[in-house]
């Protein structure tokens, strides 16, 4: 996270959770001083797999019609509830829907490349709250993105707090290069937000490491952290926690903060299965919170 971001992107589907999408990430838009982009994905609808689709044109064509319409609707609302934002009425604000000239088949896919086109750009994702084995079953799209994407994605809840405020940010830091990677984008929040930042190193409890090799572990991982996220104006906290429950420690922190946080952490980049399998403590985070969750590669 080199570069500042950009451009925010947010797909938009008239959920509940992509309404708490849409004033999340004109917050975030806001604060980073980026453009906004509302993005609508045509799927491709089951009952016309056998109609080849490919081979169909928007224009003249009833039931593609019939899903522009819908398109229309989500970025509508969307623009609804702009308006209901105070931050939000200086923005720079793109209404994008992907179809073309056919259904896009892979919603998730077409999310992910449309991402990676766009320089210096993140994600804002509305999920529901399924469990681990719900969002392979039920085929969460946000999940898939999660799992898909390299850029940073905040994924958030309809019932989030901090969606229209942030108090400070969290920091979950080990001092692995994605842990890292997210310091960076941490520090960069901070600084254009005016955000403190607490730092937050888990440590198994009972561990055979002597009190020395310990303690000398957490300086290293929070001197590595402190350069990666650079100079915070508003104050910089670290705290290390004794658990061999990683993620609920975390969700505790963040339950726990006396000013609406949002989490920011390092993710590993395992796919949907290899994270429910080796549980990850980011999918774990995402599943728990009651804040907005940025996870970053």
């Amino acid at each position: 996270m080199s570069k500042p971001i950009a451009v925010v992107i947010v797909p938009v589907d008239r959920s509940p959770a992509s309404r708490a999408g849409v004033i999340h990430g004109a917050l975030l838009a806001h604060l980073l001083d980026a453009r906004l982009e509302l993005l609508h994905v045509v799927p491709l609808h089951p009952a016309e797999l056998s109609d080849l689709p490919a081979n169909r044109k928007p224009k003249g064509d009833r039931a593609l019609e019939q899903f522009d319409s819908k398109s229309t609707a989500a970025l509508a609302q969307a623009r609804q509830v702009l308006t209901e934002l105070p931050f939000a009425s200086g923005l720079t604000v793109d209404d994008v829907v992907l179809h073309e000239d056919s259904y896009v088949p892979h919603p998730d896919r077409a999310i992910v490349e449309h991402a990676r086109s766009r320089p210096s750009a993140m994600l804002v994702m509305g999920a529901r709250r399924l469990g681990e084995l719900g969002k392979l079953v039920r085929a969460s799209v946000t999940n898939a993105v999660v799992h898909s994407t390299h850029e940073p994605i905040t994924v958030l809840h309809e019932n989030s707090q901090a969606l229209e405020h942030i108090g400070r940010i969290l920091l979950p830091t080990d001092g692995s290069r994605h842990s890292l990677n997210a310091a960076r984008f941490a520090g960069q929040l901070a600084r254009s937000a005016e955000l403190a930042v607490d730092m937050l190193f888990c440590q198994p409890a009972g561990g055979e490491k002597t009190q020395a090799l310990a303690d000398q572990e957490t300086e290293r991982v929070f001197a590595l952290t402190r350069e990666a996220l650079g100079h915070v104006p508003c104050g910089l906290a670290q705290r290390t926690i004794s658990s061999n429950q990683y993620a609920k420690a975390i969700v505790e922190q963040a339950k726990a903060s006396p000013e609406p946080p949002i989490i920011i952490m390092g993710r590993r980049g395992l796919g949907p299965w290899q994270a429910t399998l080796m549980g990850s403590i980011s999918q774990q985070v995402i599943s728990k919170a009651a804040c907005p969750v940025t996870l970053v590669v």
